[in-house]
């Protein structure tokens, strides 16, 4: 059996003490460029792998990074759709380069939350989606830092804050329907569940004030950020038979509408436009693709990634809120009836 390499073997092999290569590993101390370069050549070479265990015990720091998820209330699991999957892809390209690791979890209950967290001596926490105010409450006790995801509650300005703009959006989404010629425009998502959902019901509605359009009570569906619920959806539009147009609080929505429909022998633009929010990957790979507005979702993670490290290695009492653009991506699910 091969001998395991150590930071000794390093620090011989480049000539330099053991302390000065654990500094160029674990950044604590200012090392000039050439014999940063120098260390993490010979690392390379010799193929070194730190010990995560010793680290831990030398630096306090145990390198993972808490990503909680938020939960489907009917199945009790882990929500399932596409926009985590890039998040965390994104989030993943953030903090490697640091050399930290991701937890997932999805604690709903403050002491739970408190275990997971303290068990798994976590540096900082992500949070993505809306958590039962205890455990935002709770979370302050654990003197680490928190980053939290598309949170628009009360107490979000008392920790760092991602989100993008989801009232501006949709506002142009609707915008976008209307130009196009469309009156009868119907909205679909969770208002009274979610917040996000709720800002992005906000700027529909604004979008049809400032044009003049009427709102009318039943071109509102109600239904999470699921598959599941886009298809419920579509049948509830196609026995009402009175709208034109559905702007989808989430692409998810959207893409079960649309599957609904061709497998119920209609056509999409030609029968119900469609335009969703987000740009999962999942929307351009559809026939008819769908469209949508954008956010940059890896970049929400990778900001996510970058705020949480700055504020373990520099951590200080003021809090940021990043509030990130959203674009129109024009595909083939919107008619143009004028």
């Amino acid at each position: 059996m091969s001998k395991k390499i150590s930071i000794y073997d390093i620090a011989k092999y480049v000539g330099v003490s053991p302390a000065t290569v654990s500094y160029a590993i674990n950044g604590k101390k200012k090392i000039s460029l050439e014999t940063k370069q120098k260390i993490f050549k010979a690392i390379d070479e010799l193929g070194y792998v730190p010990d995560t265990m010793a680290r831990t015990l030398s630096t306090g720091r145990s390198h993972l990074i808490g990503l909680c998820l938020p939960i489907d209330d009917s199945s009790s699991q882990i929500v399932e759709n596409p926009f985590y999957v890039e998040f965390i892809s994104g989030l993943e390209l953030g903090i490697a380069k640091f050399d930290y690791d991701i937890v997932i979890g999805c604690q709903e209950n403050k002491n739970d939350f408190k275990s997971w967290a303290r068990s798994r001596r976590l540096d900082g926490v992500i949070m993505l989606g809306k958590y039962p105010r205890t455990v935002y409450e709770s979370i302050k006790e654990l003197n680490i830092p928190i980053v939290l995801i598309d949170v628009y509650e009360e107490y979000a300005n008392e920790f760092h804050n991602i989100r993008v703009d989801d009232e501006g959006g949709m506002y142009e989404a609707t915008n976008f329907m209307i130009k196009n010629g469309h009156t009868k425009i119907g909205f679909a998502g969770a208002i009274d569940k979610s917040l996000v959902d709720y800002h992005r019901y906000l700027g529909y509605r604004r979008a049809l004030e400032d044009n003049h359009v009427e709102y009318q009570d039943d071109f509102l569906f109600s239904g999470y950020a699921t598959f599941d619920s886009g298809c419920e959806i579509a049948k509830k539009i196609i026995q009402r038979n009175n709208i034109t147009a559905i702007c989808c609080s989430g692409d998810i929505i959207g893409i079960g509408i649309i599957r609904t429909y061709c497998e119920l022998g209609k056509k999409i633009p030609e029968e119900l436009s469609v335009i969703g929010f987000d740009d999962i990957q999942d929307d351009k790979y559809l026939f008819p693709s769908l469209t949508t507005m954008s956010q940059d979702i890896r970049l929400k993670g990778q900001l996510a990634a970058k705020t949480i490290i700055e504020n373990i290695d520099n951590s200080n009492n003021s809090f940021s809120m990043v509030n990130l653009g959203a674009k129109l991506v024009e595909r083939d699910t919107v008619k143009k009836l004028n």
